[in-house]
């Protein structure tokens, strides 16, 4: 991370958004369920990952004066879901880290959100509602009010938080869920 975004600011200047989109369940289980191996990985790739790409941007950042960050957290880090055992808390970790870093620099006029969405339709996605059983999907589809989401609806969020339309919204943990937290 250190190098590319290096290499990022040797070509342009600066940087002066990072939009952090990762994030891995490897293995849907409850506790008893969830194997060291699978809660290592979902604390590395969903935390540690977020943390690296960071504090690779803030120097820089800090440097000029401003910057964004956004991060995908997940409705997952909002509300218990069953067997979400090490997904859960990761994304609730991404929630609390970026108000930490709201807190800690507003005052170099960086901004640190993040975004969480519920379920977003996508070729990883697709492949898993095909799998379950019938009337799975009309009961997922069903917690969303206004239907499941796109990958359009999550970069929509993203680009409005890394832009200067939202340049007083810091530490906020937006919910993109077409309805499903509402109930």
């Amino acid at each position: 991370m250190d190098a590319a975004v290096a290499a990022l600011v040797a070509a342009q200047g600066r940087v002066d958004a990072l939009v952090a989109n990762a994030g891995v369940n490897p293995q849907r289980a409850d506790a008893l369920g969830t194997s060291d191996e699978a809660w290592d990985e979902t604390i590395r790739i969903n935390l540690t990952g977020l943390h690296r790409c960071c504090r690779a941007v803030l120097p820089f950042m800090i440097q000029q004066g401003a910057g964004t960050i956004v991060a995908t957290g997940s409705v997952s880090g909002q509300v218990g879901m069953a067997e979400r055992c090490a997904y859960g808390p990761t994304k609730a970790g991404v929630i609390q880290y970026m108000r930490n870093l709201a807190i800690d620099y507003a005052k170099h006029k960086i901004r640190a959100n993040s975004i969480n969405p519920a379920f977003v339709v996508t070729d990883m996605t697709r492949g898993w509602l095909e799998s379950r059983a019938e009337g799975v999907l009309e009961q997922i589809v069903a917690a969303h009010p206004l239907g499941l989401g796109t990958p359009e609806d999550i970069a929509n969020a993203a680009w409005f938080l890394s832009g200067p339309e939202s340049r007083w919204i810091t530490g906020v943990d937006l919910s993109i869920d077409g309805g499903f937290t509402a109930h």
